[in-house]
């Protein structure tokens, strides 16, 4: 994940952290930081999906007997 990427996340993750702590009851955010956390999240989540898939077919155990006698 880039630095942009992860940039948008923790800003947003922070500004919702600031509303928690002073019991805000709503935060509003303008659609242009909403995209960036949103393609953020789809980058993470493609990524994690694709490490997945890669790890799967990479831990495959064959069990064949061996020479076991």
């Amino acid at each position: 994940m880039k630095i942009d990427d992860t940039h948008h996340l923790k800003n947003f993750i922070d500004t919702v952290n600031r509303a928690d702590n002073t019991r805000q009851k709503e935060v509003k955010f303008d659609i242009e930081t909403i995209k960036r956390v949103r393609n953020a999240l789809n980058v993470l989540l493609l990524r994690l999906v694709d490490k997945q898939a890669n790890t799967t077919s990479e831990n495959q155990v064959q069990m064949d007997g061996g020479d076991f006698r």
